[in-house]
């Protein structure tokens, strides 16, 4: 019993954590732009910006967070489909170097 992993979807997998890293970095630089001036809030909204402000800090971190973990997860899929590959390489070395002593004798 074995099991078959095609490393070329491991690498594409990796290609679309890739992408959704992409997307987080820009929600993330909308956060950026949420924020606005006190002048804006009014009197009564004084009270209120700065719980909204530091909300809007914890969804920027949030979404950092995030973007570090996308990278990671493909980093690591990346690096899965690699190890996959040297495997097969040294499996198909060591079994080429068995022909060559076979066909020799």
């Amino acid at each position: 019993m074995g099991f078959d992993v095609n490393s070329e979807e491991l690498r594409q997998y990796a290609g679309k954590l890739d992408g959704y890293r992409g997307t987080a970095s820009q929600i993330g630089g909308l956060v950026d732009k949420a924020d606005v001036g006190d002048k804006s809030w009014g009197v009564v909204g004084l009270f209120v910006k700065d719980n909204y402000t530091q909300l809007l800090g914890d969804l920027k971190e949030l979404f950092g967070d995030l973007q570090e973990g996308l990278q990671s997860g493909s980093d690591k899929f990346r690096n899965a489909a690699q190890g996959y590959d040297d495997a097969d390489d040294a499996v198909k070395e060591l079994l080429g170097g068995l022909k060559v002593e076979i066909d020799n004798q």
